[in-house]
């Protein structure tokens, strides 16, 4: 992760040196003894945004966020389109009230960039796993047991910031990546890290054909509880879900169809957390979610970029305040109600530990 800004103007003012903590923080950069890695909200400046909630009284825990994607770096398919803005990114999320965020990783390396990150942060925690569609890596290593001692290695380093085992799961959509039999085999065996562990998991779910509720049902007894995250399945498979204890999170991708909807409005208040998966899975204003959502941000395009704005089809943290939207809407519930609830459920399946 390289960062070619220039940093000169971090010094001026004191809300550009808690923006260069919080870059220092996620990413690495030295720049010790300028403040503490914390946002007094005095000094975090508002977001571009109009109408919607009473956003100061809510807090927010984003389960989903990945963190290392270039996107945040100004980069998008290998070009550098805009200079880094992850500091702003970060004070829109703060002033949205998002108070953690749980970078989840994919393979070996992203669980090890993501505890670094985490260990420099410290509202940012995170998952150790791999993701189905990159299972592969488990047989390529030569060595698939030394690449689960390895994930072992990342859990033991990490103590309290690592929080589920994840994100870890069944993608039949993806098969060109990786087999089924491969993604069964390894999501069975990361199971057990779970078990090993004590830990929740935050699991992946697409198009199994009932293959994925199989192998949960198998190990459930394995593991204390997780979130079957970005979930775009039916209310049937939601009950099925639920019925294992298990949690719903809800991105802009599970949002699309008025179908997706009308599942939303069916899971239990009790068993509903939320995320943005950023920069992935923004509500578009061709979802049928769209029409829900109050709390609009000023965009720009990422060819004209603006310092302090949002750039257009990128998702950033601060949007989950229109996740939260859109459930209180087709809920008919005050959006205070719905994000107080989430809250509380990701505390309960994340943090019980801590509490």
């Amino acid at each position: 992760l390289n960062f070619t800004a220039p940093i000169s103007r971090v010094a001026t003012t004191a809300r550009a040196a808690v923006a260069a903590v919080l870059l220092s923080s996620c990413w690495g950069w030295t720049l010790r003894g300028v403040l503490p890695s914390s946002l007094p909200s005095s000094l975090i400046a508002r977001a571009p945004c109009r109408g919607g909630a009473s956003m100061s009284t809510m807090r927010i825990i984003d389960t989903c966020v990945n963190l290392q994607d270039q996107m945040f770096q100004g980069v998008y398919n290998g070009k550098q389109r805009h200079e880094p803005d992850f500091d702003l990114i970060m004070e829109r999320a703060a002033k949205i009230g998002v108070e953690r965020m749980i970078g989840v990783s994919g393979s070996l390396e992203d669980s090890r960039e993501s505890l670094e990150a985490a260990k420099k942060f410290s509202n940012i925690f995170c998952t150790v796993g791999v993701h189905p569609t990159r299972c592969d890596e488990f047989e390529q290593s030569g060595d698939p047991e030394g690449h689960i001692r390895a994930l072992c290695q990342v859990v033991e380093e990490g103590k309290d910031k690592v929080v589920a085992i994840g994100e870890i799961g069944l993608d039949y959509d993806r098969e060109q990546f990786c087999s089924r039999d491969v993604q069964k085999k390894y999501f069975a065996r990361q199971l057990q890290l779970a078990k090993t562990f004590h830990l929740p998991v935050i699991f992946h779910n697409r198009n199994t054909g009932g293959d994925f509720e199989k192998i949960v049902q198998e190990h459930r007894q394995e593991f204390s509880t997780g979130i079957v995250h970005s979930f775009t399945g039916s209310v049937e498979e939601m009950r099925a879900l639920v019925d294992m204890n298990l949690y719903i999170g809800i991105n802009g991708c599970g949002m699309k169809t008025q179908e997706l909807l009308d599942m939303i409005k069916e899971i239990p208040l009790d068993r509903l957390v939320v995320e943005t998966d950023a920069p992935w899975c923004g509500i578009k204003n061709s979802h049928a979610s769209s029409s829900h959502v109050k709390t609009k941000f000023e965009e720009n395009k990422k060819e004209k970029f603006v310092s302090g704005k949002m750039v257009k089809e990128r998702n950033e943290p601060a949007q989950i305040v229109q996740v939260l939207e859109v459930i209180a809407s087709v809920k008919g519930l005050e959006v205070e109600e719905v994000a107080a609830a989430c809250y509380q459920n990701t505390i309960n399946v994340l943090f019980a530990s801590a509490t």
